[in-house]
């Protein structure tokens, strides 16, 4: 048993986007993404897996297959891996992002990141 404090992993994105990670284990990666204001994460897939993302603070349009859905603090979204997805942040302020993946896929998911 590990207890995390999501508070730990946000952080003001230097650049665009701060990926921090909160958890890897065999079948699952959890990490939060700080977006910073009026930015995005560029449309990308995540072929075989499945993607739990929670707004923890802030609201987000989320792309999925050209498809918009708009997201605020609270909510979660289910996204098939093999769907196009792009988040952007819609808010006044960091857009900060709970997500899951599972299966994890490519070893490259699993680490911090400042893009």
């Amino acid at each position: 048993m590990n207890k995390y404090i999501f508070n730990d992993y946000f952080q003001e994105p230097q650049k665009k986007i701060a990926k921090r990670m909160i958890f890897k284990g065999d079948n699952v990666i959890a990490f939060v993404l700080n977006i910073a204001k009026r930015e995005k994460l560029p449309g990308h897939t995540h072929l075989e897996s499945t993607l739990l993302l929670q707004v923890m603070e802030g609201s987000a349009k989320v792309v999925t297959d050209g498809k918009e859905t708009s997201l605020q603090a609270g909510e979660l979204m289910q996204v098939d891996g093999k769907e196009s997805m792009q988040v952007v942040n819609t808010g006044e302020g960091a857009l900060r992002l709970y997500v899951t993946i599972s299966p994890m896929g490519a070893e490259a998911f699993a680490t911090d990141a400042d893009i």
